[in-house]
């Protein structure tokens, strides 16, 4: 079944697939590469100083392919697509949105603020916190902004192979399926959905291959 979760059609508000969205230009460096690669730090502890443990990460949505619209404008028409189970067995999670005034939130800012030196460099690199705060973000509103992106159903890891079978299907405007055929130097590539499509159309096309 492509669309719906464990095999239930109906069951379209979730999704079994995890989507990583971009611009055509990041999307042809990303085939030639051959893999996701995180640039940026994210998470509870991104603007801690000299950290050993890696807070960089790959971003990947949780959305379901019925309403990727919003994330397509934010982030791009191009991309791939995964297997959420094997991103989970690749070490990938769920993004933890904790609401940055809730007591839950107060007491993981502890956990940091002990594992930290009084300049913000940390206190020991085994501290076990840092492996888990590249995952937990606080949403809500900021001196001078907002930070609002629960919606956005994130998923994040380190890095992630594409070739080799571990993307199920790519994203790219009809208009570029040819060039993006072209990109894909391993192998067949996998099915090339424009997220402009009718539902119908990428359910017999992702159905057609078995997703």
């Amino acid at each position: 079944m492509a669309l719906g979760f464990r095999g239930n059609d109906t069951w379209r508000d979730m999704s079994e697939y995890l989507v990583h969205l971009t611009s055509r230009v990041a999307f042809g460096r990303i085939l030639a590469d051959g893999e996701l690669q995180a640039s940026r730090r994210f998470g509870a502890a991104r603007h801690v100083k000299d950290l050993d443990v890696p807070q960089q990460s790959v971003c990947l949505s949780e959305i379901p392919l019925d309403y990727l619209s919003r994330l397509v404008e934010r982030r791009g028409e191009f991309g791939v697509g995964y297997d959420k189970r094997a991103v989970a067995m690749a070490g990938g999670a769920p993004v933890w949105y904790l609401r940055k005034d809730s007591p839950v939130v107060k007491e993981l800012k502890s956990l940091v603020e002990k594992a930290s030196r009084e300049d913000g460099r940390p206190e020991s690199q085994d501290d076990p916190v840092w492996n888990l705060t590249p995952y937990i973000d606080f949403p809500g509103p900021y001196r001078d902004t907002e930070y609002e992106f629960e919606w956005e159903q994130e998923w994040r890891i380190e890095r992630l192979k594409v070739h080799g079978g571990e993307v199920r299907f790519l994203f790219a405007p009809e208009r570029h399926h040819p060039e993006t055929t072209r990109l894909w130097t391993s192998g067949p590539p996998p099915p090339i959905i424009d997220t402009t499509w009718p539902m119908s159309q990428i359910q017999e096309v992702l159905a057609d291959q078995d997703l």
